[in-house]
């Protein structure tokens, strides 16, 4: 009986397609392996001035104590934007924002919003048979901009430029069989680059990624940032091009010597 199990255990393995490689596949190690990866952006989007209506959910009162020059995130701090190959459902509705405190209690105090600013970015990893395994598009989007009203307010008051509406969502995602391919959002606290009396607000992102398959995994971090004047900035970006701009180390000459 016992045999009988094993034998029909290897006929299972050696005909469902679930264990097999692709037709084309030679050698296992050549599917997964990795020759490639790109990463190429499209800026889209506009500068126009828009008027959001006020968040579903977002609470009449703050959910913290804060002072008048706090910056707040009214949205969520992190959520997926790629899970198990394909689009996460969580990303359509989950944003950042970093306000003031007062949007609690009158979301028409700030206006003036700019945008949306679109940054779409296509990631792909070829294998070593040039085949594009994981192919993934997703799309940065924010509003800016947005400032307190003039009208009736006293004077020395706090006058800012805010952010709100960050977005990471999944375009469209094509991964082959064998690979996955998860991607995260994680955003930092609201921070304030501007000064205690005129605060312009920047958020930070962190989208942790990961590929792996049945051979090996491998993770990393992009990370993004954008602020209240509509300047946005791909981080990882530049800090590959500091690293490309350091000149190697030059090996020290050792003095010649001499046995007389």
């Amino acid at each position: 009986m016992k045999t009988n199990l094993i034998r029909a255990a290897a006929v299972l393995l050696a005909v469902s397609p679930v264990f097999q490689l692709p037709a084309f596949a030679g050698s296992a190690s050549d599917y997964y392996g990795i020759k490639s990866e790109s990463v190429s952006v499209t800026e889209a989007g506009s500068g126009k001035e828009v008027i959001l209506e006020r968040p579903q959910g977002l609470p009449r009162t703050g959910k913290q104590v804060a002072t008048a020059t706090a910056l707040i995130n009214t949205g969520i701090a992190a959520w997926n934007v790629v899970s198990g190959g394909a689009p996460s459902g969580a990303a359509s509705a989950a944003y950042a924002s970093a306000l003031p405190p007062s949007i609690y209690l009158n979301w028409s105090s700030v206006a003036g919003w700019q945008g949306p600013k679109e940054y779409i970015y296509s990631y792909t990893v070829t294998n070593l048979y040039n085949i594009d395994v994981i192919k993934v598009k997703y799309k940065i989007s924010f509003f800016y901009g947005a400032t307190e009203g003039t009208e009736n307010r006293p004077a020395g008051a706090v006058t800012g430029k805010y952010l709100t509406n960050f977005t990471v969502k999944a375009v469209s995602v094509d991964v082959k069989w064998g690979w996955h391919f998860n991607l995260d959002a994680v955003m930092s606290n609201p921070m304030n680059i501007g000064t205690t009396q005129n605060p312009v607000a920047m958020l930070q992102s962190d989208l942790k990624w990961s590929v792996s398959n049945v051979l090996s995994t491998k993770a990393g971090v992009w990370t993004y940032s954008a602020d209240a004047n509509g300047k946005f900035r791909d981080l990882t970006a530049e800090q590959k091009e500091l690293t490309k701009a350091i000149p190697p180390l030059k090996a020290a000459e050792a003095p010649a010597m001499s046995w007389n």
